[in-house]
């Protein structure tokens, strides 16, 4: 049912927003451009097998134009630590922890960032990942923030966390398009924000904002949920479960032992 929807979904966007239809296209072009903008679920369920999936985002347009897709997570706590070499042996550096950074930025688009939009507009709406990157705050302070800046960036982007992927939404007819995001593996829990611009002659034409909730489920959840809403509960429950462990390999080392 949510794969008939999926493909059912952009053919209603179409009819939504007048496509096919010289009348309704008369019409379109009078008002302000719009976007219609779907994915199928509203939900991703993240288990202690998680391996990471694709997303597919589709819609349409009201007027032709480029579009740019932006998946963005919470801002999550990274620490970073700086290895140094002494002769033949790596020693353990420097520590940072990097902060109001978001954990995960996926960025997609039609074409060429840079062709689409100035550098400045980028910035703004967030869509340079250097400048997410010199933005975000290094706790100590590193004296050479730069290196710093740079093996972060490295980092997110050869894990999957930050990618820009030009050309990747793909349009049909001129009002229908599509895009398929790689999600990795760690994906940070909370509430994602899924933004679509619809982009002409350097401005931002019009925008669409939905959002994505990533779960914990399964037993890792509950554990969770007990943890935090229980803490004494949980702790009394881990020592129970320990002294069992405990007991129980005590008992086979003494039988091993014995024969």
């Amino acid at each position: 049912m949510m794969r008939l929807g999926r493909l059912l979904l952009p053919v209603f966007c179409a009819l939504a927003l007048g496509v096919g239809s010289a009348t309704a296209a008369d019409v379109g072009a009078a008002t302000a451009p719009a976007l219609v903008v779907g994915t199928g679920i509203d939900k991703i369920a993240v288990t202690s097998r998680f391996t990471g999936r694709e997303l597919l985002v589709f819609g349409a347009l009201s007027h032709p134009g480029a579009v740019v897709v932006v998946l963005r997570s919470p801002p999550s706590a990274l620490a970073v630590t700086q290895k140094v070499q002494t002769g033949p042996i790596w020693l353990t550096g420097q520590k940072v922890t990097v902060q109001k950074l978001p954990g995960v930025v996926q960025i997609a688009a039609s074409a060429p960032l840079a062709s689409l939009l100035p550098a400045q507009k980028r910035q703004q709406l967030g869509l340079d990942l250097r400048d997410l990157v010199a933005r975000a705050q290094f706790v100590p302070e590193p004296r050479d923030r730069r290196r710093w800046e740079q093996a972060v960036l490295a980092a997110k982007e050869r894990t999957g966390s930050f990618a820009l992927k030009e050309h990747a939404v793909k349009i049909s007819d001129g009002r229908l398009f599509s895009v398929r995001l790689d999600l990795p593996a760690s994906l940070p829990l909370g509430r994602y924000s899924l933004t679509t611009y619809l982009i002409r002659d350097g401005q931002v034409l019009a925008q669409s904002d939905e959002r994505i909730d990533v779960e914990q489920v399964g037993l890792e959840q509950w554990v969770a949920d007990v943890a935090e809403r229980e803490p004494w509960l949980f702790g009394i429950g881990l020592t129970l479960l320990l002294a069992v462990l405990g007991l129980g390999l005590g008992i086979v080392m003494q039988r091993r032992s014995g024969s």
